[in-house]
């Protein structure tokens, strides 16, 4: 029959199981052009061979069958699938940009404005002067995660929130957990603009970190909502394998939203690259 093809050429084509083509059916995301009466044999068309390789994209970007049924299901106008993508490309971009800071191997800043997401979080106060001290324990408190039976949210990273702004050195260790996990005993932390600096070096780097930040907050007129947040994207819990030397930390402060012609003015500006 011209145009139709059997389900062996498809799965040739497509590069995929026999198994795989039966699933997609069982799926409702693939319904054969014909279907032989008298032998059972199934035929596809141009149609049905694109349609596997739009889901085999679908697949290789992290997407499910559900939500590659949602998305025909919807038109191709579905809101959650959008929203998943918008996660995936930010998740994407947080590790290029870290690996790109490793592969160049010089120390480096990269300033941002971004909208951190809203985390669960088990966490303590603490109080130290060095990075083994917050290495420490943070290290202790990842254990108690451990121990209580909480999950990690895997897309997000340990973080610490600087209060040693009246000399006493304290700091909170905070371990984002999967949302189902809130209880009593987590916090919740909504949502939040926030100016950042993505950094890799030694603690001398991140010191000059902290200056920059301090100083692009001043000069750009924005006003913070809250203390410093260091979040290890690459630290001594990552593995052992990497030094104080390689370590990659995004330093962020939470500062009121921005409107829509402050937005607009700074990227004319070009003085800070924005990611909202």
């Amino acid at each position: 029959m011209k145009n139709l093809f059997t389900i062996s050429q498809v799965c040739k084509c497509c590069g995929v199981s026999r198994s795989t083509i039966l699933r997609l059916e069982n799926r409702g995301l693939l319904t054969p052009a014909h279907v032989d009466e008298n032998t059972g044999y199934r035929y596809y068309d141009i149609y049905n061979v694109t349609k596997v390789l739009h889901i085999q994209l679908f697949l290789n970007m992290g997407l499910t069958y559900d939500d590659a049924y949602l998305y025909y299901m919807s038109n191709g106008k579905s809101p959650e699938i959008l929203a998943s993508l918008e996660n995936r490309i930010m998740l994407l971009t947080r590790a290029y940009n870290e690996m790109k800071l490793r592969i160049d191997d010089k120390q480096h800043l990269q300033l941002e404005i971004v909208k951190l997401p809203e985390y669960v979080c088990y966490q303590k106060e603490f109080k130290g002067t060095t990075w083994s001290d917050k290495y420490r324990d943070m290290y202790n408190l990842f254990g108690e995660v451990i121990e209580k039976g909480y999950r990690p949210l895997i897309s997000e990273r340990l973080f610490d929130i600087n209060k040693s702004n009246d000399g006493e050195n304290a700091y909170i260790c905070c371990v984002p957990l999967e949302p189902s996990c809130a209880d009593d005993n987590t916090v919740f932390y909504p949502s939040c603009t926030a100016i950042s600096v993505l950094c890799y070096g030694n603690e001398k780097t991140t010191k000059k970190a902290h200056a920059e930040l301090d100083e692009k907050i001043r000069t750009l007129g924005l006003k913070p909502t809250g203390c410093k947040r260091g979040i290890g994207i690459v630290s001594g819990y990552t593995g052992k394998e990497f030094s104080w030397e390689n370590y990659v930390s995004c330093i962020a402060v939470p500062i009121e939203d921005l409107s829509k012609e402050e937005i607009d003015k700074l990227n004319r500006s070009g003085a800070i690259k924005i990611r909202l």
